[in-house]
């Protein structure tokens, strides 16, 4: 009987499009796409939003790393996860940094940088193959 709770549970949080976030107060329940970016505040993790909002979570990083895999989020450092949708612009360097869409700098660091610049040209492979396959029709 319990693990029938679970399984039902299990299909209602995958078609509720909500991430819920534990604060202080309770529950807030946000969409994916409304969260810019992450950072870690020692055992916290404070969430920025597109409204310009922050709201601090009683959860670590390491917990939205996981609640977030399957959502286009990337950790950029240590401290740092990125919604890759919000990401305005990459600047190379030694580690790199990325503009956000509300104008925040945020750096990334230098084991973190590869995986994202396997994503930039992940995407840039992948539009031109689907150019590549209208091209062909």
């Amino acid at each position: 009987m319990k693990q029938l709770a679970q399984d039902v549970i299990s299909v209602k949080r995958q078609k509720l499009h909500k991430l819920p976030i534990p604060t202080l107060e309770g529950y807030e329940l946000l969409d994916a796409i409304d969260i810019l970016y992450l950072k870690a505040n020692v055992n916290y993790t404070t969430l920025y939003l597109n409204d310009k909002t922050k709201i601090t979570s009683s959860k670590n990083l390491g917990f939205y790393e996981d609640e977030l895999a399957e959502e286009p989020f990337l950790r950029i450092h240590n401290s740092t996860i990125v919604n890759l949708t919000k990401v305005k612009s990459y600047i190379r360097g030694d580690d790199g940094w990325v503009i956000m869409q509300d104008g925040e700098t945020l750096k990334v660091s230098k084991t973190k940088k590869d995986e994202l610049l396997i994503f930039f040209q992940s995407r840039k492979q992948n539009n031109n193959s689907i150019k590549d396959s209208i091209a062909e029709k």
